[in-house]
């Protein structure tokens, strides 16, 4: 279990924090487990899950371009909980395990295209040494985004850094509010979950 417990969501009564925490289950990306202990204090999931809606899942720029970022951060950081998740609307705009697959070595990549390049730059930048955000890349950013989706993209990769670097001191782990729902999983997750499921089932 993790380091702050959480909050059953059957305790939960107020009808804005009782939608951030069924939309888990629904579309996961953020899961039940990270919402349950943001719900320890109303107002921060309040704000989280509106910044998630407004930002990641609709906002000015593409949402695989956000995924993309998202994911890098997420393997980058070796943040388990975060990298075995995927956005169901990523799935929809056509992203496939092929390009998460190469979003650590995204430069020799045959599959990412430029733009997605440039963003996954950036990212680097801001999780690990701001100074690599030089002209040349800035260039590229100016080349790829208008200064409104920069704005965006920038944002959302400092909110989902410090969101992944905060979960992760928890030990958080998937299933462990139950595994009714595999709502915004990676394959590979979502299978060892089933197994789990069906061990437990059969036990």
């Amino acid at each position: 279990m993790p380091r702050i417990s959480y909050v059953n969501p059957a305790d939960v009564s107020d009808p804005d924090l009782v939608r951030a925490l069924e939309d888990s289950r629904t579309y996961g990306t953020p899961r039940l487990e990270s919402q349950s202990i943001r719900a320890h204090v109303p107002a921060v999931l309040r704000t989280f899950a509106a910044s998630w809606q407004q930002v990641f899942r609709e906002g000015v720029l593409d949402h695989s371009i956000k995924e993309l970022a998202r994911v890098y951060i997420a393997k980058s950081l070796e943040c388990g909980y975060c990298a075995g998740q995927r956005s169901h609307l990523g799935a929809e705009a056509g992203l496939t395990e092929r390009e998460f697959d190469e979003v650590i070595e995204f430069r020799k990549s045959t599959v990412l295209g430029d733009r997605e390049k440039a963003a996954l730059k950036w990212a680097e930048a801001i999780a690990w040494d701001p100074g690599l955000a030089d002209d040349e890349v800035w260039e590229e950013l100016h080349t790829h985004f208008t200064e409104p989706e920069l704005v965006e993209l920038g944002y959302f990769i400092g909110l989902t850094m410090g969101q992944q670097r905060f979960l992760k001191t928890l030990g958080i782990k998937h299933g462990e509010l139950g595994t009714e729902t595999l709502a915004g999983l990676a394959p590979d997750v979502a299978e060892s979950l089933r197994e789990q499921a069906t061990q437990s089932a059969s036990a």
